[in-house]
Formats: structure tokens, sequence, C-alpha cells
């Protein structure tokens, strides 16, 4: 029975469970549109429900106007953080994307610089350990916060998760259950966005940390074209294009 039992603990059978990397809590911030307010539809709800599962905690503030918003991160958040203590949050934004920005139920736009100022206090507050999900279309664009040529800023987040693409709201809903999942066992950010993209049957979801955007940004900058350069090449665009007589005569013009 001795050798059993040591043969037992020599070549278990059972495979241990991945040990959390860190435990978290999801604080959602929701601005639904109005078809989806019509329809009572809550990404928010859902995703609750879901992570209800897996025993992670999650808080869902409904933010339909910019006034809204402020209040969910500047007074929700501290609260939320109050009442899971030892919990890191993730941020999840789910809106309206664009290219300048999110667009809330109101139909206010809060550009991605006011949120970087939104969302800086935050992640320094956390150490530089903020994640930021964006649900919402294109909500890779929220990289552009990141994007600034100055040597030690302090960044809005330490890693974003958005897509590129323009998502349906189930294939949103089904990709983020699989990232908080897959997270909830231990597993990687890299691992989680490989499930969202698996889960959502599209491979627009991706991850980047705030520092890489920031060099790759800087490299791209340095790979631009200097303004005397691209003043000189618009000069030689000019002189070979076939103006009309009228169109060089107003440059000569004196303005009145």
């Amino acid at each position: 029975m001795a050798e059993e039992q040591r043969a037992t603990e020599q070549h278990p059978t059972e495979q241990q469970p991945t040990e959390p990397k860190y435990t978290f809590f999801v604080y959602i911030v929701e601005s639904p549109s109005a078809p989806d307010l019509y329809h009572g539809r809550s990404e928010g709800a859902l995703v609750a429900n879901a992570l209800g599962l897996d025993d992670i905690p999650c808080v869902t503030r409904t933010a339909i106007n910019r006034e809204a918003f402020v209040a969910a991160l500047r007074i929700g958040l501290p609260e939320a953080m109050k009442q899971l203590p030892r919990r890191y949050p993730i941020l999840h934004v789910s809106a309206h994307g664009a290219a300048q920005g999110i667009q809330l139920s109101s139909g206010d736009i809060i550009t991605w610089d006011d949120l970087r100022q939104m969302f800086m206090p935050i992640n320094e507050s956390l150490g530089g350990a903020l994640l930021l999900c964006m649900s919402a279309c294109k909500g890779y664009n929220a990289c552009q916060m990141a994007m600034q040529p100055q040597e030690n800023v302090t960044q809005p987040y330490f890693a974003m998760v958005g897509s590129y693409g323009q998502p349906t709201w189930s294939d949103t809903a089904v990709s983020y259950l699989a990232f908080y999942h897959l997270l909830a066992k231990g597993r990687t950010i890299p691992e989680g966005v490989e499930a969202m993209n698996a889960a959502s049957g599209h491979d627009s979801w991706t991850a980047e940390a705030a520092e890489e955007t920031r060099r790759n940004y800087i490299e791209f900058l340095k790979r631009s074209s200097e303004p005397g350069e691209a003043q000189r090449e618009l000069e030689t665009v000019a002189e070979q294009a076939n103006l009309t007589p009228d169109a060089k005569a107003l440059e000569g013009c004196d303005g009145g």
C-alpha cells in the first residue's frame, strides 16, 4: 500500500489547477445606444452574469452622458475598489467607437485625449497596472491615447485590448467572456486575446502595451518627413502641376 501511495505521489493522475497570476474584478462603464436601451440589451448585465460562474466580481455603471461617465470613473471606481480590496480593477468600456473617440448614449463625444486625461490618474494610482478593455467598434483606436512623443510620460493604461474591426454586439460579448474566463484561470493576456478571436470567428481582436504603442509612434515620427522636406516636396508638386493662370495669380494677390 505504501508503495502504491508513493507511486501516486510521484505520478499524479490529476492535473493541478493553474494558479491565477493576479486576482481582479471587472469594472464596466457602458453607454448603450438607443436601440440597445429600447430592447433592454445590456452588455454589462450579460458579462456580469457570466463572470459570476467564475466567481469573478463585476461592477457595472451605466453612463448615458459625459457627467455620468466622469462620475463612474472618479466616484464609482474608487467605491468599487474599496468594496473589493486586494483585487485589481480591469476597466471595461462599452460604447460606440469612432476614430476621434467614443460616443455616449446622449450623443456626446469623448475624445481620446479627454479619455487619456481621465485614465492617467487611475493608471498612476495602480502603479501603472491598469488593463483597459475597449468594447466598441474599432476600439483599437484607443491606442492613440498612448501616442505621446515625450519621455517619462504617465501612460493612461498598462495594456489595452480592443478590436480594429466592427464586431457585432454578440461577437463582442462572447469574445470578452472568453477573455475573462481564461484570465481567471491564470492565462496570459495574449492567450486571452487568441481565445477572443477564436470565440468570435474574427481575427480583429488584439492587445498592445502603452509603452509599445509610444515607441512605435516615436519611430513613426522619426521616419516621417521633416517639415522642411515636406514643404520642398509640395513646392515640387506645385511646379509640375498644370495650374491655370487664375490659380497661379491667387498667390500674388493681397488679402483684403
